[in-house]
Parts: C-alpha cells; structure tokens; sequence
C-alpha cells in the first residue's frame, strides 16, 4: 500500500535537484499517462523501463501475452533521466540496455496502486478495470488542467514517488518498488512478418463488439484476394464473421502467405479499452502465428502507441 503524506512534500525526491537523482518528472495532464496505464491493466504487477526516451510499462499474463505501453518524453512537462547515475546502478545487470542501445533502468510497481495514487482527488474506486469515469473520457469532469503529477524515482531500494498537486493542495504517495524478473519474450522479431495492414479503429470496435463471447477463440486470416481481412468465432449460437475489403476499409495492407490463426478470445478482448481509445490500429502476424496489435492513440503531444502481442493456439515447430 502507498503511504500518503497530505502535509508536506518538502522531502520528496520530486523537490531535489535532478542531477542527483535518478528519474524526474512532471505532467500537468495527467489523463494521457492514466487511460495508457488502465488500457493495460489486466494484472496487478506492471514492469517499468525507464530510459532518456522515457517510460515503458509491461504488462504479461500466461506466458502468451505482452502489453506495453509506451509514454515518451513528449507527455511530459519536464522529463530528467541521469544517464550517468543509471550507468553506476547498472553495473554487472544483464538488463541494462534497451534494443537501441539506451541506459535502461528496470523495475515492478503495482499498478493497482500506482492508478489509485494517480486518480487519488478522484476516488479510490475510479480506475478499476471496465470502470469509466467522465473524468477520463473527455467529458466535463476532464482531468486536463486539474492535476499536477510530479514522479521521481532514485533507482531499485528506494520508493517510487508521486507528488499531486491540485488547487493548492499536495498530495505524496510513495510505492515500495520490486526487483525486476525475468519478463517474457514471445520473441516477435525472430520470424518474418508474413502479413501486416492498419485499420481505422472504428471498424475493429465494431468487429470486437460482434465475437460471440460463448467462443474460446477467435481466427484472424489474411489473404492476398477476397476476403481480404476476415474475423470469425464459433460459439454456443453459431459462427460469426466479420470480412473487410483492402480498398473500403484498409488504410494499408500487405500478405505474402495465406493463413488462419487462431486465439484465446479472453486474451484478444484484454485489449478492449486500448481500441477505444485509439483513432487506429496496425495488425502484424509473423510466419509463426504471433500477432502484433499496436494501438494508436492521440493526445495533446503527439501520437501514443500501446502495444498488445499474443501467441497463437499453437505453434508449428519446424516452418
């Protein structure tokens, strides 16, 4: 559980000056950072690689699926990362460096806690799974422009800090951290991207809202002629396909071999609330059957992406 401070932030890590600490922050819009933070929120324990480039949140379940959320630098008022502090932490780790090379520093909170200390002006209760608040759909109860959040972290034995401040009164939460584990790698990358397209997101909600929940999978198939792009599952009342044509609906599209694959349709809807919030979708699947969504969603800044990777019912062993 968080301690909370409602009295005195004079102590925090967010007040020192960043050249002695190891990450700062400051967002003066915090509802980017939470909508990405509950588009993941499937379990209780997120994994945090914080680098110069800013932050990214993992989430895993079962082996067989990856969320990640990427918050980079540009959601953020102020964003300080001692690279050089993050260098000396790092010393004899194996994890310490990201795909391009970057000083990564690594950590768990528990996100249950980490969205509750967020939302904390807003009630406890706000950001549980399949929860919606006006306060985070754009309504009158915006956040923009309520909440201040300044984070900070020092690095692995040390807290993680939140100061909130909102119409003059400050806030301080502060999360035990835990050691890093090993995370899963369904290892994407290591076999060609056989097919590939970017849908606008309104399409896949629809398809999302006709799977019939009485299936446990759902087939996702590619083809280089008609039909396109189709999604089905088959349940207690039948079978149900969806189809899309590559000029209607297709912002893009590239397959270079046909093929059905097939997934655990509770995993595929864990990536509901990402689709809702995103303008459009890119769907990759390599030769094994892995399959890529990667979610794009506006903000203020820029363009944020959030990232859901599945691994197919089964896997051929020899291609």
């Amino acid at each position: 559980m968080p301690i909370i401070n409602k009295f005195s932030a004079d102590t925090t890590a967010a007040n020192v000056d960043p050249a002695s600490v190891l990450f700062k922050a400051r967002a003066t819009n915090i509802r980017p950072l939470v909508n990405m933070l509950r588009s993941i929120f499937f379990r209780n324990r997120v994994s945090c690689a914080i680098n110069s480039g800013g932050i990214v949140f993992t989430v895993e379940e079962a082996s067989s699926t990856v969320a990640q959320a990427y918050v980079r630098t540009e959601l953020f008022a102020t964003f300080s990362y001692n690279v050089q502090l993050a260098h000396e932490q790092n010393r004899g780790r194996t994890d310490s460096q990201n795909e391009e090379g970057e000083e990564t520093v690594h950590v768990v909170l528990p996100l249950d806690v980490l969205l509750d200390c967020l939302m904390l002006f807003y009630g406890p209760a706000s950001t549980a799974a399949g929860v919606t608040t006006g306060a985070l759909t754009g309504s009158s109860g915006d956040l923009r422009g309520a909440t201040t959040a300044h984070i900070a972290f020092n690095g692995l034995g040390t807290d993680f800090e939140l100061m909130l401040e909102e119409r003059g009164i400050i806030s301080v939460c502060r999360m035990a951290t835990f050691e890093p584990e090993p995370t899963t790698d369904l290892d994407f990358a290591s076999s060609p991207v056989t097919q590939q397209l970017i849908i606008r997101s309104e399409w896949l909600r629809d398809a999302f809202n006709e799977l019939d929940p009485t299936s446990e999978t759902v087939g996702i198939s590619m083809s280089p002629s008609r039909p396109y792009f189709r999604i089905s599952t088959t349940g207690d009342t039948g079978s149900t396909e969806m189809t899309y044509s590559k000029d209607e609906h297709l912002d893009s599209f590239f397959c270079s071999e046909e093929h059905e694959n097939w997934y655990k349709l509770a995993q595929i809807q864990r990536c509901k609330h990402a689709l809702s919030l995103s303008d459009k979708t890119k769907i990759r699947v390599n030769q094994r059957g892995f399959v890529s969504f990667q979610f794009m969603i506006p903000t203020d800044a820029d363009v944020s992406f959030v990232n859901f990777l599945f691994a197919p019912q089964s896997v051929p062993d020899e291609l």
